[in-house]
This record gives structure tokens, sequence and C-alpha cells, in this order.
């Protein structure tokens, strides 16, 4: 215990350096909300250092890379490839290296808890939470009226090609903290983004979109939160 508090006491004492330095004319474009997710994703990376969790370890890695893409002028990569190579790499790192004194049980745990999935959903009412994963989803609806996905620290694509809406138009929900989603969407629907983003992205590429002039909407509602929405119709 005594160990931890030292480990805890000296990683906040240099966040508050970190935190004046980033007045300085070399940090003053990054912002403060980023200096702020600086430090959680620092404090959840020495954390994972310490307890040879591989997925937080390339996670925070590559929410990092994001906040300091622009500033230090490095090279452009979707928010999407970096949490999923960022997955691939920690599932890779755990099976060669991460032990568990207890046996068996608990790796094999591990390695259920963070995978790639591929769903079929049948459903007017989906709903569904991503944790340290990626899943792609593929919605079924005979007349969808709202849904609610939440992403935390992962990726999630969801297919809505085979979902009719409801007459009256559907509600989705979306909450999205450290990672990111991708909607692919028919291109006659229409569709309307009230998406709140902090940090965050929402890129919605309406070139693409031929919706008629009586086509139902689809609303997208929700936060994001260091992490990017896209939406692609097809």
């Amino acid at each position: 215990m005594k160990t931890r508090n030292w480990f805890w006491g000296i990683f906040f004492i240099l966040s508050a350096v970190f935190v004046i330095a980033s007045q300085t004319n070399a940090f003053v474009q990054i912002g403060v909300m980023s200096i702020l997710a600086t430090v959680l994703l620092a404090a959840l990376l020495i954390q994972s250092l310490a307890n040879l969790n591989f997925f937080g370890i390339f996670l925070s890695l590559a929410f990092l890379y994001v906040i300091y893409r622009k500033p230090l002028g490095l090279i452009e990569i979707s928010l999407w490839l970096l949490i999923t190579a960022a997955l691939f790499a920690g599932m890779g790192f755990s099976f060669l290296f991460h032990k568990h004194p207890h046996g068996t049980a608990h790796w094999y745990h591990d390695k259920e808890q963070f995978h790639q999935t591929v769903e079929t959903v049948d459903d007017n009412n989906p709903s569904a939470k991503v944790n340290f994963g990626a899943t792609s989803k593929y919605l079924h609806a005979d007349r969808l009226k709202n849904g609610q996905f939440v992403v935390s620290f992962g990726a999630l694509e969801l297919f809505f090609d085979q979902v009719q809406l409801d007459p009256e138009g559907a509600e989705i929900y979306l909450d999205c903290n450290l990672g990111a989603i991708k909607l692919y969407i028919p291109k006659h629907w229409s569709v309307t983004n009230k998406i709140h983003t902090g940090l965050g992205s929402v890129e919605n590429d309406v070139r693409f979109a031929t919706p008629p002039e009586n086509a139902p909407t689809l609303t997208l509602t929700g936060n994001v939160q260091l992490g990017a929405v896209e939406i692609h119709y097809i």
C-alpha cells in the first residue's frame, strides 16, 4: 500500500508540472481539455504498465496519438484503425506474455473479454455495450423505433441495410467514450445529426445520401468524448 501511495503521489505531482508546462508556446495549441485527457490517459497507461494490462497500454497510446497527431505533425491515421490495431496488439501481447498465478480460468476469461465479434440482431429497439473490444452488428428490423449503443475503449460497426424505419422515424442514441463507431446507413434515408462532441468528431459525408422528399428520418443523438463517429451511406 505504501508503494502504491508513493506511485500515485509522484504521478499527480508530475501531472501538476505538466499542466503548468502546457501553458508554454509548445503546448498552447493543444487545449485545456486535451491536457486533462492526457493526464487521465497517462494514469491509465501507467496503471496498465504496472499490472501488465496490455489492452489498457495500447488503447491509451492510441488515444494519446490522436490528441498529439496534429500538434506534433504525425501521420494521419483514423481512430477506427488505431483502436482496431490496439485491440489486436493487446490480444497478441496477452497471449505471448500474460500469466496469472491463480490458474488458467482467468486466462480464458481475459481472452473472452477482449475480442472481435460479428453478430446479427433482430430487434426494433436494439441496444449494445462494447467495452475493450471490437464488434460488428448487422441489424434486422421491420419497424425500427429507437436504439442505444454505448462504446468505451472499443470499436463498433452498425449495419442498417436490413432495417426498415418506423414511418414516423427513429432515434438512435450513441454514447462513445474513448472509442469509435461506424454506421452504415441506406442512402435513401434522411439523417439528422444531434450528437454532442467533446474532444471527438462526427463525420457525416452527406454527398452520398440521396433521400427522397418524404423519406423517414433517422435522428442520431448522444455524446462523443475523445472518440469518433463515422456515418457511411450504402
